[in-house]
């Protein structure tokens, strides 16, 4: 209801008739706080709208109120008649001659007194639920307050830890670069001093050698006759002189070309401080702290990390082999369905032909077959074998189930392997297979099946594998290693050096099972469980 404020106006009381406006004012209407005549008094009284009012002689009125009189609203229509209704159909006010004009038949009226007592109850209420609106407004405001400061504390101070740990890592490197520095001047001073030492050896024997060619040169200028020579020959050796076997040390030795073994300690220094420090924290509204993702630690190399789409496949995928950057094979279980490979069955190798032919090549019994690849040897396969009695093995057999090498124990006919689950061949023939033990390792050997290398080692505590459900090598020798446990993909280098983490949660990498690499260098994740399959590009 858009509700009508009437205007007022206060005057001294008339004594006119404010009815006829003739006659003078003998009686006064308490309701409509009109001054009327008698017969302007006899007329209100008849009306169907006025018959109940008070009316009062004007004395007494007078003297009840003891007031100024509001002087009553002309109607614009009627101007003889006073604005006393209201009409909540047409949300107006008006007199009573409106009232029963055609206009507003069968309309809802109230008196007006009314109707501004309910706008006046509807501005009181109005005015306590602003009040109430105000205060809660303001304690918001004093909430931000609180939260800005507590905010700007907590940013403040880890900027301040951010400055402290970049300027440790400062020292640190130039600490780990004074060490270095000061090996390849040491060195340097060994190697000059060797080469000085064979140079003067060279020296010396290029001296002796042009002694024996003066000699040589003045016995031919003096003697005549074979018979003068041959005498002088016994009277003189002149045998040439030996020349020692001189190996000259390289111009640069291995400790001035290892600059890897520099990157490596201070990718650790790195590390090491990056996860000593806190985290950003930010309050919410109500004044609550919560941590934010730590500082991701810095690592070598440069990365690029994006994802280059999302497969939904219809089986839940463990593994993947990438044909191309377009297309790849997936499987699961019993599901495996990929065109010329080998799939593990229990104790059984399985041939896949292009014609849907399937072939068994081989028992593994009392084995269990596990992780399968297919080398860069042609026709040749890798197969993981696992046996309860401690003598778990892999074995490179061709593809007709021919064993050509068992890779089992190493120099000190230790096993190898506990569990191994997966195997992967990296581009130097290295055999790279994922020791399924709690937690997990990467176990690598040469092509000739010599142990190299576990990964990680007690100098990589914080590279734990928590559960490995994956392996895959790219064209740059880095092996990748899919942590599921953990929601992260390693990245380390062919002689097992950690590299970086490519991948983790923040890149939407969860529940990571197998993986594989295309032509393009892009990952294929089963991720998620292996309810879908993401294709990341990882480096640049």
């Amino acid at each position: 209801m858009a509700a009508y404020t009437p205007t007022f106006d206060f005057q001294v009381a008339i004594e006119k008739c404010e009815l006829c406006q003739e006659e003078d004012a003998q009686f006064y209407c308490t309701v409509c706080q009109e001054e009327m005549c008698n017969s302007c008094k006899t007329v209100h009284l008849r009306s169907k709208l006025s018959r109940d009012d008070t009316v009062v002689s004007t004395s007494l009125g007078r003297s009840n109120s003891n007031r100024t009189a509001r002087k009553p609203i002309k109607c614009t229509i009627h101007p003889t008649e006073v604005i006393r209704m209201y009409c909540s159909s047409c949300d107006e006010a008006v007199c009573v001659k409106c009232a029963t004009s055609i206009k507003h038949k069968n309309h809802n009226f109230e008196e007006l007194e009314t109707t501004l007592y309910k706008y006046q109850d509807e501005l009181s209420q109005n005015v306590i639920e602003t009040k109430q609106q105000i205060e809660e407004l303001q304690k918001l405001i004093q909430t931000i307050d609180i939260n800005v400061k507590d905010y700007t504390e907590i940013s403040d101070k880890t900027i301040t830890e951010i400055n402290n740990l970049r300027n440790q890592i400062k020292l640190d490197v130039d600490k780990i670069a004074d060490e270095h520095v000061d090996q390849v001047k040491k060195q340097k001073q060994l190697d000059l001093q060797l080469m000085e030492t064979e140079k003067k050896d060279i020296q010396k024997m290029i001296s002796d050698h042009k002694d024996h060619l003066q000699s040589c040169e003045e016995n031919l200028k003096s003697k005549k006759n074979f018979t003068d020579i041959q005498h002088q020959m016994k009277i003189q050796n002149t045998k040439m002189p030996s020349i020692t076997e001189i190996n000259p040390p390289s111009f640069a030795s291995n400790a001035i070309l290892d600059l890897q073994d520099f990157s490596s300690k201070l990718v650790d220094s790195l590390e090491t401080k990056s996860t000593q420090k806190g985290s950003l924290h930010k309050k919410d509204q109500i004044g609550k702290t919560k941590s934010e993702n730590s500082m991701h630690h810095s690592t070598k190399g440069t990365i690029s990390t994006h994802v280059i789409s999302i497969l939904n496949p219809d089986l839940e995928c463990e593994c993947v082999s990438a044909v191309n950057h377009k297309e790849a094979w997936c499987g699961a279980d019993k599901d495996l369905a990929l065109i010329d490979i080998y799939e593990i069955d229990g104790t059984n190798i399985v041939k896949y032909s292009p014609n849907g032919k399937r072939t068994k090549i081989g028992n593994t019994k009392p084995y269990i077959t596990n992780g399968i690849c297919y080398t860069s040897v042609p026709d040749n396969i890798l197969v993981c074998l696992y046996n309860n009695d401690d003598d778990s093995k892999v074995v490179r057999m061709t593809t007709e189930g021919h064993i050509k090498q068992t890779i089992q124990k190493n120099k000190q006919h230790e096993s190898l392997y506990q569990n191994p689950k997966y195997v992967a061949e990296n581009i130097n023939e290295d055999v790279v297979v994922v020791d399924d033990a709690y937690p997990s390792t990467i176990v690598v050997v040469n092509k000739r099946g010599e142990y190299r290398y576990t990964y990680p080692d007690s100098s990589q505590s914080s590279h734990t594998i928590e559960l490995c459900d994956g392996i895959a090598c790219d064209n740059t020798g880095c092996i990748l290693v899919s942590d599921c446990g953990k929601h992260r993909i390693h990245q380390i280098d062919m002689d097992g050096r950690f590299i970086q983490f490519i991948l983790t949660k923040q890149n939407g990498v969860h529940g990571a099972q197998g993986l594989s690499t295309d032509n393009k260098g892009q990952l294929w994740l089963c991720n998620n469980n292996g309810k879908e399959v993401t294709i990341f590009k990882y480096r640049s």
